[in-house]
């Protein structure tokens, strides 16, 4: 679910914010970091409950086995969504959309500028692959 999130937010943007930065900014690379460092933000922006919800899980699952009364949970147990929107539906209760949205701004900070580096070098390197396959 998270990385869906991120990814869909970031693809589903991305050319909406090239041609939004195009229309102020005539250098393609400058066009490209911006753009990407945009649509990363936006990816962020709808996935952060995600990241929290699963930081809290994780934490619970690592604490549980440091506790010998636990049983061991299956293999299967990482694939059950359960947990996870049980803990979403605790922090919502708990601290509001601010819970779920903790910590937003580093992340935004992070992975717009993992945007950006995709925005930069995808299209560059895809040129280059072509170029060398003839495929043009």
């Amino acid at each position: 679910v998270r990385q869906f999130l991120w990814t869909g937010g970031f693809f589903l943007t991305l050319d909406w914010y090239k041609q939004q930065c195009g229309t102020v900014v005539s250098n393609k690379l400058a066009q490209d970091v911006i753009s990407g460092f945009a649509a990363g933000a936006t990816g962020t922006a709808i996935n952060c409950w995600t990241d929290v919800c699963r930081s809290v899980v994780q934490k619970q699952a690592l604490a549980d086995t440091f506790d010998a009364s636990k049983p061991r949970p299956s293999a299967l147990e990482p694939l059950n969504p359960g947990p996870f929107f049980a803990a979403a539906g605790n922090i919502m209760s708990e601290r509001g959309l601010t819970g779920l949205y903790s910590g937003v701004g580093p992340k935004m900070v992070h992975l717009g500028g993992s945007g950006a580096i995709l925005a930069v070098l995808m299209p560059r390197f895809k040129t280059m692959w072509f170029d060398a396959m003839g495929l043009y």
